[in-house]
């Protein structure tokens, strides 16, 4: 896991270049650190990867195919994202120095026509868990968590839903006691658990 102060960077880089088929694989979306709770928007426009934090906007430049680098103008620090596949990128800095930290696509564009009877069902399942977490407030984290992926399966594609359910399974069974099941298999079922 990289360090807070490197997020905001988006720090450690990786010094392979991609192949031109991965650059071509990439989706525009929200991504999430491996394991983590840490989330970036990330877009793509010709030769540059647009990274969207909570505090600012970070414009990459294709170094090689696939791979894209940002130099801190404020301390020289050479940050790269390496696209992997169409949902993983890999952030590091130039030169590396250790692993890089993997970030997963959990949300994307939303497919043209979501299923309506569908979207509302998981609406109301996903207001279920947010009433839950007003009324339950020791449990705050667990049903707010499960009222996110509720809410995420409203509004995207099956494939993000389970996405972003899986990272919200390996958040919650960070803080969880018993974690032989998901506490709420309506929104985070169990092949996301």
């Amino acid at each position: 896991m990289i360090e807070a102060k490197h997020l905001a960077g988006l720090a450690v880089a990786v010094a392979i270049a991609a192949s031109a088929s991965a650059q071509g694989a990439f989706t525009a979306g929200t991504y999430m650190l491996e394991g983590g709770s840490y989330s970036i928007d990330v877009s793509g426009s010709g030769n540059t990867l647009v990274v969207k934090e909570p505090n600012k906007q970070s414009v990459y430049t294709q170094a090689a195919p696939g791979m894209y680098h940002l130099t801190n103008p404020n301390n020289g620090i050479t940050y790269s994202l390496r696209i992997v596949d169409a949902r993983t990128l890999e952030a590091g800095k130039v030169p590396a120095n250790g692993a890089p930290s993997r970030l997963v696509l959990v949300g994307g564009a939303a497919p043209a026509q979501v299923d309506e009877g569908e979207s509302e069902r998981f609406r109301e399942i996903a207001m279920n868990y947010q009433q839950r977490s007003i009324s339950d407030p020791d449990n705050v984290q667990l049903w707010t968590a499960c009222a996110g992926a509720a809410f995420k399966a409203s509004a995207s594609t099956r494939a993000d839903h389970l996405a972003y359910a899986s990272q919200m399974a390996q958040m919650l069974k960070q803080i969880m006691v018993n974690t032989a099941a998901s506490p709420c298999p309506d929104a985070i079922p169990a092949s996301a658990w």
